[in-house]
């Protein structure tokens, strides 16, 4: 058994009750975490060749809940839990996607003895999986069905650990005493009648929010998986975790903070600090979900208590909080918004602002074109609200069936779909997931349609004149660059794929859509796949690439990441060896969805993004390079060419190795990446770019 892994993964079959096991060495040239996911999906669902993963509520479809190698081993930050699969989510079809969420599922899942969860099949009644180190055992869950996901923790909790108190008072589990409870991923009702916007959540509202996976779990009939265990996992150098979290903290300003009990373990973000299911501070879209123009504003004002109180309706329910949005935590400007808000639209516009909007058009309401029973329109702006909107979500009444299935589905049914992709009411670049960071970080953008969904990575977020550390005479865009570029392995000593120049040649040539930023996406990628996705590092903390210290301004990663990865699995590979196998995990990734039918032809963006108002200026000024120059430039005004586009996903494929008229991996990339069998099958199934 390699370092940092526990060596098996846990195999259920709902349809056939079979509970088996898969050798983690079979998958471990894909790190962990969604790579294993990747790779095991592949080999279980689409190898097989017997559907055509276009239903995610198919019970052929294989849900994995996967830990990274530096789970339980006190890396901070890397305790997340991958989750992948064909997502229901996504539009105008569902894909396969990936999401995750952190917490304490994956520690305990690796003291149980499992490096993951990978479940098949659907269950003929509720059940829900309980893991007791080595015994698992699948439960009746028809008591559980209907309850909320706090309810459901505590009944699962006093089954498994009685009534013990966290931390406080020890508990037998087989042979040995634990004084910890279970850890648990649930659906709520929302998630039970098989919505598209279900979200899994765990513990206080630690969730997997976005791809609708609650509502694969209600369509496996499958309630909650418990876990607890009272084993460890051993690591190559304990020394050397130790080393290195002190070099990050001494250094780089990581001190110790107030966390509490559902914080990630161990964590130095401390973005959650409640101690029980009910209470205290949530986070990001959760905290957000509530807000909306008549409840406090749309900016990071308001009730804050009242924002607690919204995350709780979301979280208890199981409702993804990026989908549904009734606001967002930033508004601004944009042209022809809505008079409603004044010139303005939040950051996320999500289902609850859509309805909102087109209540004021009004051509939503009682009796109405698009009737808005049983929602009470006139109450929008109130905590009643949201729980009548959850209610009826749930059990699709009225509305509710209609928003069951996505607001993309649902302004289709209604006729709105091409009005409103047009006018930009949807900010959603592609696959119908929430916009996030956008622009003008062009990488995260380029992202949604080369994925499935919302990337969710921060890694070159801050890399501005400011961006957090600072005004811009904190330092040059050259200096920027130019640390940057020595980071970026294989790709180092190339400060031009940095450059976000959007106008004119220089946009070709050296900007935004050149084989320069190619580079940079193409990186992001791998980086992520591989050390945020795979190794499961929080993405909120780390990386980060440009920090203070007495050195200067380059931060700690990538070898902060490196470091912890050589201290827990002791592997012989390098960093750049740790990309390319980023590569390997970006490759299984897209040969999933290409055999699910992806082609270039599909990858493009929602309308708003080629429209003046496209970016939300967060981040401060991005570096340029014009005339020979570097400068920090402000680009509030920065939005997409549709022909630059065309000529940067040609520049993407060609790097990738990939086909440039399909967008499909060649023969040669694959077998590059030691996956024959994948290049076989796909050739098999004439999906084999050329």
């Amino acid at each position: 058994m390699a370092n940092g892994y526990a060596g098996k993964i846990l195999k259920l079959n709902l349809t056939t009750k079979d509970v088996g096991t898969i050798d983690t060495a079979k998958y471990e040239e894909f790190g962990g975490g969604v790579g294993m996911g990747a790779a095991i999906f592949w080999d279980l669902a689409v190898a097989p060749g017997e559907w055509d993963l276009q239903d995610a509520f198919d019970p052929r479809n294989v849900i994995s809940l996967m830990s990274g190698p530096l789970a339980a081993t006190g890396v901070p930050g890397g305790g997340r839990t991958s989750v992948c699969g064909i997502a229901p989510e996504t539009f105008p079809a569902p894909l396969f996607h990936r999401t995750s969420f952190g917490g304490r599922f994956a520690t305990m899942l690796k003291l149980a003895g499992w490096d993951g969860v990978v479940i098949q099949g659907r269950a003929d009644k509720p059940v829900w999986i309980n893991i007791i180190n080595d015994k698992v055992t699948i439960e009746d869950g028809t008591r559980l069905w209907g309850l909320n996901t706090f309810e459901t923790q505590g009944e699962i909790t006093s089954v498994v650990a009685g009534r013990t108190r966290f931390g406080q008072e020890w508990h037998q589990i087989d042979d040995d005493y634990t004084t910890a409870r279970p850890q648990i991923v649930c659906i709520g009702p929302v998630g039970e009648s098989m919505t598209r916007v279900a979200s899994l959540i765990h513990g206080s509202g630690v969730s997997a929010r976005t791809g609708g996976f609650g509502g694969v779990f209600g369509s496996k009939n499958l309630k909650a998986v418990s876990v607890i265990g009272t084993g460890n996992i051993k690591v190559a150098d304990p020394a050397g975790i130790v080393d290195t979290r002190l070099w990050h903290t001494r250094n780089f300003g990581r001190g110790v903070i107030s966390a509490g009990a559902s914080c990630c373990m161990p964590c130095l973000n401390a973005d959650r600090k409640r101690n029980s299911y009910y209470g205290g501070e949530s986070m990001c879209a959760d905290e957000y979900w509530y807000m909306g123009p008549r409840t406090g504003g749309l900016g990071m004002g308001g009730d804050s208590g009242v924002r607690m109180r919204g995350a709780d309706i979301a979280i208890k329910w199981g409702i993804c909080t990026w989908a549904t949005k009734f606001g967002g935590a930033i508004e601004l400007p944009v042209p022809d918004a809505p008079a409603l808000f004044k010139g303005t639209v939040p950051m996320e516009p999500g289902m609850g602002w859509y309805i909102r909007y087109l209540y004021e058009l009004g051509v939503l309401g009682p009796g109405k074109q698009i009737d808005s029973y049983p929602l009470p329109m006139d109450q929008w702006d109130t905590l009643n609200f949201r729980e009548v909107f959850c209610d009826a979500i749930a059990r699709r009444i009225g509305i509710g069936a209609d928003l069951s299935e996505g607001i993309l589905e649902a302004a289709k049914k209604w006729g709105r779909l091409e009005e409103d992709m047009n006018s930009g009411a949807f900010r959603l670049p592609a696959w119908g997931a929430s916009w996030h960071h956008s622009l003008p970080g062009v990488d995260w953008a380029y992202s949604y349609i080369f994925m499935s969904g919302d990337p969710m990575w921060h890694g070159f977020f801050g890399l501005s004149g400011g961006g957090g550390f600072g005004d811009a005479s904190s330092y040059t865009a050259e200096e920027l660059v130019e640390t940057m570029s020595r980071k970026v392995v294989p790709f180092d000593g190339e400060p031009l794929i940095f450059s976000n120049s959007w106008k004119g040649e220089e946009a070709r040539k050296t900007g935004i859509y050149s084989p320069y930023k190619a580079k940079m996406l193409a990186w992001a990628r791998r980086f992520a796949g591989f050390y945020n996705e795979s190794m499961s590092i929080c993405e909120m903390m780390l990386p980060n690439f440009i920090s203070r210290s007495e050195s200067g301004i380059a931060g700690p990663s990538p070898e902060l990441e490196y470091r912890y990865y050589k201290a827990v699995t002791g592997s012989s590979n390098s960093l750049a060896d740790t990309i390319e196998i980023g590569r390997k995990i970006w490759n299984m990734e897209r040969a999933i969805r290409v055999v699910a039918g992806r082609h270039r032809d599909q990858e493009k963006f929602a309308p708003f993004m080629h429209m003046p108002g496209a970016t939300f200026p967060i981040g401060g000024a991005r570096p340029v390079y014009l005339d020979g120059k570097w400068s920090f430039e402000d680009q509030n005004d920065l939005y997409l060419d549709r022909d630059g586009v065309e000529e940067f996903k040609t520049n993407f494929y060609k790097l990738e190795g990939w086909d440039v008229n399909t967008g499909w991996p060649t023969r040669n990339t694959l077998e590059d990446l030691g996956m024959k069998k994948v290049a076989d099958a796909m050739a098999s199934k004439g999906k084999l770019g050329s």
